[in-house]
Formats: C-alpha cells, sequence, structure tokens
C-alpha cells in the first residue's frame, strides 16, 4: 500500500477515499485518532493519509490531481442531460402550491365541528 495524499481532516480523506472508491480504486483512510474518539491526535501524526495499491497509484494521483483542479472525474454513473431544471421562481411557486395545500387541509378540518386538535 502507498500513501497518496494527506489530509487535515479526516472528513477530506474520507471524501477522496470515497472518491476514488467510486472510480474502481480501493483506497482506505488511514487515522491514528483512537476510531474517531478524539480527532486531535489525529494532528500530532500529521493527519489522516489515503492508501491505495502500489499497482493503482498511478491511476489515483491523476485522478485526485484531476479533482483538484476543478475538472471532472469519471464516475459510474453517466449526467441527466436530459432533465429539465427548475428556475427559482418555478421552485417557488411550487414551494407556495404545497403550503396552501396544507392550509386548504388545516381549514377544512377545523370547519368540522366534531374535529378536536388535541
Amino acid at each position: 500500500m502507498a500513501r497518496i495524499q494527506r489530509f487535515s481532516s479526516r472528513v477530506d480523506a474520507e471524501v477522496a477515499a470515497s472518491m476514488l472508491n467510486a472510480c474502481g480504486i480501493d483506497a482506505r483512510v488511514v487515522n491514528d485518532d483512537t476510531g474517531g474518539m478524539h480527532p486531535n491526535l489525529a494532528f500530532g501524526h500529521g493527519g489522516s493519509e489515503v492508501v491505495v495499491p502500489d499497482e493503482q497509484l498511478e491511476e489515483a494521483t491523476a485522478l485526485l490531481d484531476d479533482a483538484g483542479d476543478g475538472r471532472a472525474v469519471a464516475t459510474s454513473r453517466p449526467p441527466d442531460e436530459g432533465a429539465p431544471q427548475l428556475t427559482f421562481r418555478q421552485l417557488w411557486l411550487r414551494a407556495g402550491a404545497v403550503l396552501l395545500v396544507a392550509l386548504l387541509l388545516v381549514v377544512v378540518f377545523a370547519a368540522d365541528l366534531d374535529f378536536r386538535w388535541f
């Protein structure tokens, strides 16, 4: 196993390892923080490390470099190119419609003479 990168937080290391695992690389996080009970101990040892098998080191390094540059990283799921994108106005209209339906339900139940809230 070869260390590919060291991170200051365990969360960043887990995100990087998860991204590498999604791309088919067997990445693991190595951290000496007693199982997460004492996260401050990791700083004394230099943080959290992501390790990969020696034969996948070059591919993993290239993927993390591409992710750090902001370029897209290959995943197993293709993007939804035909999915419609809602505008800000459409989102507010849908939220308003949901609230209106909820208000109407409250009014209908409150109009019932035998209805009790508690």
